[in-house]
């Protein structure tokens, strides 16, 4: 079974960039994912202001923020509980939208996170109840340089791929 660590950041990312109100016309229409990754739904259909993924709207409000980074959209979803944010980047390369996210269950991913950051900026959180099995890490980047380094240095996770 695999568990499931949310990655969250205690402020939207990238740093000071302005949130984007629509999703731009280039990532708008219907997306088909062909692999087997049960996190990604098999069609998705971007419209200016929300993503359907045939269970679940994902609208850009208070709570979804859209910035552009790097050549990543991040959408930035408060986890309202936690009052910190989750992050799911995309990236559009002609016709493939590749999706990507902060991996709390890899290991390697976690070791990548405490050499571009610090061990300090690395918080792990653990279940409670004396239970060592952790439950959410937060990512502290000092600025955009070092999340731009998250970004390009294999801190994020491919999830696949979405095409047209």
């Amino acid at each position: 079974m695999v568990r499931c660590v949310q990655v969250t950041f205690i402020e939207p990312m990238p740093f000071n960039r302005p949130n984007k109100t629509t999703f731009p016309k280039e990532l708008q229409g219907e997306w088909f994912y062909k692999g087997d990754n049960d996190e990604l739904a098999e069609k998705i259909t971007i419209s200016s202001q929300f993503v359907d993924m045939g269970d679940e709207n994902i609208v850009i409000n208070e709570q979804n923020l859209l910035r552009k980074f790097n050549g990543f959209y991040i959408l930035n979803s408060l986890v309202e509980d936690k009052g910190r944010y989750s992050l799911t980047l995309a990236k559009k390369n002609g016709a493939v939208l590749a999706v990507y996210k902060f991996d709390g269950s890899n290991e390697a991913k976690i070791k990548i996170w405490e050499e571009i950051l610090g061990a300090d900026s690395v918080d792990v959180i653990n279940k409670g109840g004396g239970s060592l099995e952790t439950e959410e890490i937060i990512l502290k980047p000092e600025n955009n340089s070092t999340f731009r380094k998250l970004l390009n240095e294999g801190g994020v996770t491919h999830l696949g791929d979405y095409v047209r």
